[in-house]
């Protein structure tokens, strides 16, 4: 209901509604529906890198997010490939020593 409503209200490229898909995908994550959830993950991820950058720390915790749902399902090399975007852009928001 909230999500619909963010999207009503917000517009569906909104950063809210894009928090808003990003969990529902992790509750759908949870209930084994994963196809579903990596569609939700998907929306927030593009919609961030619209609206934040590709290169924000958000959009890195996304890319993170995507991987880890496609290594689950199987998809090492799409993941690894998302793995190593959020990696590069945490190195280069946060600093290499941090991490």
């Amino acid at each position: 209901k909230c999500l619909a409503i963010e999207e009503k209200v917000l517009g569906e490229d909104h950063i809210t509604t894009a928090t808003s898909y990003n969990n529902i995908g992790l509750l759908m994550k949870g209930m084994g529906e994963l196809d579903d959830a990596l569609v939700l993950y998907k929306k927030c991820l593009a919609i961030e890198e619209k609206v934040l950058g590709e290169d924000h720390i958000t959009t890195a915790t996304s890319y993170n997010n995507v991987g880890s749902l496609m290594a689950r399902m199987g998809k090492l090399d799409d993941a690894l490939v998302l793995f190593k975007k959020c990696l590069a852009i945490q190195e280069k928001v946060l600093g290499e020593d941090i991490l």
